[in-house]
Formats: C-alpha cells, sequence, structure tokens
C-alpha cells in the first residue's frame, strides 16, 4: 500500500460510510437508468420520482431536447474555453438577455453551475471589510462563497426577523453588508419572509439583499420568478441568483441584477474567467425551458395544485407534514435517527416510491425528514399511489 492510500485510509470520516455501505444502509449515489419523469428507473426498479427537482417537469419535454440536440449539432458537444476567450456563443447572450427580461432586471450573467453562480455574487459583491449577514439554513454554496470572499460571517436565527435586525444595528453603518438568504430554502421548501425583510434592511444603510431562487423559479409567483415575486418585492432585492438544473432542466446558473452588478463580475469573476463554459446543449436547453415557462405561465400555478392535492392526500392517510410553501413537502418523524430516516427512504424506494432522506447536517440533530420534491407531471393517479405507499411503509416502521 501507498503513502497516501494509507493517507486516505486513516481518514476517520471514511469508515462510517464504508460500514453504512457495507451494511445495505447507504442511500446516495445511486444509478439512475432513465430520464427524470415522474416514473424513473433506479438500481434496475421503477419508482415514483420525488427525488429530484425537476418541478415544471422540462427536462424531458420534445422543445428542450431539440434544442439541446441542435444546438450540439450547431456548435459541437463543447466550448473547450472559458467565457473570456471562446466560450461566450450567441446562446449565452440570447440566455442572458431573456433572464433579465424575465426579471425586470437590466442584465444576467450566465455560469457554469448554480454553485459557482452563487460564489461568485457573493465573492464579487462582498470584501474583507463587509459583512455577510446569513440566516442559519442558506445553501453551502452560499457559505462556501462567504469564506471565498474573506467577508465576515455574521449568522441569524432562521426567520428570525428580530434576530436580523440585531445583528444588523451591530455592525458599523459605514460597512457594506450583504442579507444572503434563500427565497425558498432547499430542504424543508419554506420560503424566507422577504417583504419583512425588505422593511428590516431598509432601516440600514449600505445592506443589500442576495436572494437565491434556486428553488422559487418556476415554482412560487404570478410568472413563476420565485419567492421575491410571491411577496412582491422583485425590484428590492439587490440581486438574484438562479441555478438551471432545477425547474429549467439542464445545469448552470446565473445571477441577475443590474448593469453595473453584471459588468463587476464580468472584470473580476475568477470562476467566470478561468472556468470553462457551460455545454452548448445545456445553453440551449434552459433557454428553451425559459421560453416554455413564459409561453405557459400557468405550469407553475398546476404544480401548487398538485402540492395541494398530495397535502390532502397524505392528511387523510394519517401522514404528517409540515406547511409546504413550495413544491417541497416535508415529512417529519416522530421517531429519529439518523438510521432509522434512511432506512424508512430505503424501504419506500423498495415499494416503489424513490423520496430524499435528511438527515444532520442538512437539518437540526433532533430532527429527521423524509423529502418530497413534485413535478407538474405527477398526476392523481400516481400521488394517490404514492399516499398510500408511503402511509403504508410508514405505519410498517411505527412512525405515524
Amino acid at each position: 500500500m501507498t503513502y497516501f492510500s494509507e493517507r486516505l485510509d486513516a481518514f476517520p470520516r471514511i469508515e462510517p460510510y464504508r460500514l453504512a455501505r457495507a451494511s445495505g444502509y447507504w442511500p446516495y449515489y445511486k444509478p439512475v437508468e432513465s430520464a427524470s419523469t415522474p416514473r424513473i428507473t433506479i438500481e434496475g426498479r421503477e419508482a415514483i420520482n420525488f427525488g429530484s427537482n425537476n418541478y415544471l417537469s422540462l427536462s424531458y419535454h420534445p422543445k428542450v431536447i431539440e434544442a439541446t440536440v441542435q444546438a450540439t449539432k450547431h456548435f459541437g458537444s463543447g466550448v473547450t474555453g472559458s467565457r473570456l476567450l471562446n466560450g461566450t456563443l450567441t446562446l449565452h447572450k440570447e440566455l442572458e438577455t431573456e433572464l433579465a427580461d424575465f426579471y425586470g432586471r437590466e442584465a444576467a450573467l450566465v455560469f457554469a453551475t448554480g454553485y459557482v453562480a452563487n460564489m461568485s455574487a457573493i465573492v464579487g459583491y462582498l470584501g474583507r471589510r463587509d459583512f455577510a449577514v446569513a440566516d442559519k439554513e442558506i445553501h453551502n454554496s452560499l457559505l462556501t462563497g462567504v469564506k471565498l470572499a474573506g467577508a465576515t460571517m455574521k449568522r441569524f436565527r432562521h426567520n428570525d426577523l428580530g434576530h436580523l435586525e440585531k445583528v444588523l444595528a451591530a455592525l458599523p453603518p459605514e460597512a457594506g453588508k450583504g442579507v444572503i438568504i434563500d427565497g425558498v430554502y432547499s430542504m424543508g421548501g419554506d420560503t424566507a419572509p422577504l417583504a419583512e425583510m425588505v422593511e428590516v434592511c431598509r432601516k440600514f444603510p449600505n445592506t443589500f439583499i442576495l436572494d437565491d431562487e434556486a428553488h422559487g423559479l418556476g415554482v412560487l409567483g404570478e410568472l413563476g420568478r420565485g419567492a421575491a415575486e410571491h411577496y412582491d418585492v422583485l425590484d428590492d432585492v439587490g440581486v438574484v441568483t438562479i441555478t438551471f438544473s432545477k425547474t429549467l432542466g439542464s445545469c448552470g446558473g446565473a445571477v441577475i441584477g443590474s448593469e453595473a452588478a453584471v459588468e463587476l463580475l464580468q472584470l473580476t469573476s475568477d470562476t467566470l474567467i478561468f472556468t470553462a463554459s457551460n455545454t452548448p446543449g445545456s445553453v440551449a436547453a434552459a433557454l428553451a425551458a425559459l421560453r416554455i415557462l413564459r409561453a405557459e405561465p400557468d405550469r407553475p400555478a398546476r404544480l401548487r395544485g398538485q402540492v395541494k392535492e398530495l397535502l390532502g392526500l397524505l392528511a387523510t392517510r394519517g401522514v404528517p407534514t409540515n406547511p409546504a410553501e413550495s413544491a417541497i413537502v416535508t415529512i417529519p418523524l416522530r421517531k429519529f435517527s439518523e438510521v432509522d430516516t434512511v432506512l424508512l427512504a430505503l424501504d419506500l424506494l423498495d415499494h416503489g416510491v424513490f423520496v430524499n432522506p435528511v438527515i444532520p447536517p442538512a437539518v437540526t440533530k433532533e430532527m429527521g425528514l423524509i423529502r418530497l420534491s413534485l413535478m407538474v407531471d405527477h398526476d392523481t393517479h400516481i400521488l394517490e399511489e404514492a399516499a398510500d405507499t408511503i402511509s403504508k411503509v410508514m405505519g410498517d416502521h411505527d412512525q405515524l
């Protein structure tokens, strides 16, 4: 055994994962063998798909697939360079123009992933003399951005407006302050109280809100622009970030804001300048999906109707759920342990329902969740079948 192999084996974090895999308790990295449709094939078994974030069912839409094929035929499989050099295609410019128009902003900038878009926005707008005032449950990509920016991190309790105001009041008035939130939180599916947050931030100079709408795009708001539109404060949010990997059925991300904000990132963002650009197919897919959303603005409302229907079906079967504010439905576990949460999710998969087990550190140490992400193509028949299965399996696990 080489020295490097010995070092890897010595890492204490590896052994628990090895034991979990060997015991059949490992619920992650399962190979999927089909498109992310309402029913998928995973590890050779068909299951109802509540494990993806394909909210508007666009990743397999014929127009999105065709756009991907045609872009690949025209531009090739990849751009083989960064946005700065040869990686800015006409497709990028079209997508950026249409995203800015969709959000009513001056400009948008496309990045290789949503994770990178979040990191880049924070690094671009906050420096070592500034403060990142972050909700306790923001996405990991935002936390990484704060670390890279070198800004001083100040955390406030999740969605706690009083604590947010107290934190802001203790900071120097002249310092830059970015209040960093998720419009929709990825694990719980709850929304940030953006209308009230805007009012709090107005009390303090040099303060702006960075709103990550990864899970709000295509789900909330009359036009599907997310929580900020839902709470009618889209014009009051400083910067909006999105990902293409959920509602838009592709891969990539974008920062959306003023022309000056986008110009700054174009000139200074290492993650834009030194990273290979998105593949042509992924940009074309996101653009086609955005156009479908704009042409069919009823899709988000239909999706919210599916959420309401599933909540009703689960309630009549005695399955508890947390309040649902988005397309994410969570089931709290009465008897919680990390192993029990994972075993329940694995048993649901064995019975034909694919869900996400949520355990610490994604949630607090005292809580475990079963997380279901709904799609607009989940019809009544599928929802009824899923509710029956979930009720039976949870009863077998003594979780009702």
